[in-house]
């Protein structure tokens, strides 16, 4: 679809239905806020704002499942991917308070750091951990 900001590809799949099932729920929720941006106005002050406060608690979902399932199969980088979930919950709440705070936020510069994140982390960090978590139950 033309609409979309992130075209879900194959390239994200993990081999674990449940993870692979909530990156395609995340890759849908930015393209919710790239469409809630669109609107324009005040609508896309408040389209924006819920959507990416519906991303962060999906996200804190995502984390906690996917961290879960790396210490079950004893990752070895679980330390280094927990510590990107925590800079990305980190940056997406700063950037919370400050769309929050000013009259006429513009959150382009937002929209293009959750995109360019969730697509790069999901094609590069997730798949070092596929050969660790096809040994474990979903």
């Amino acid at each position: 679809m033309a609409d979309e900001l992130v075209v879900w590809k194959d390239d994200f799949l993990v081999g674990n239905s449940v993870i692979d099932g909530q990156h395609r729920e995340l890759v849908r929720i930015t393209n919710e806020c790239w469409a809630g941006y669109r609107t324009g106005g005040i609508i896309a002050k408040v389209s924006f704002l819920k959507a990416i406060q519906g991303a962060v608690l999906y996200a804190k979902t995502h984390f906690a499942t996917e961290e879960e399932l790396m210490r079950k199969a004893r990752y070895p980088l679980l330390a280094v991917h927990k510590k990107q979930h925590e800079d990305f919950a980190a940056e997406v709440a700063a950037q919370i308070r400050v769309f929050e705070s000013e009259d006429n936020p513009d959150p382009a510069a937002f929209v293009e750091y959750l995109t360019h994140w969730i697509a790069e982390h999901i094609a590069n960090s997730d798949q070092k951990y596929i050969p660790y978590i096809a040994k474990v139950e979903p």
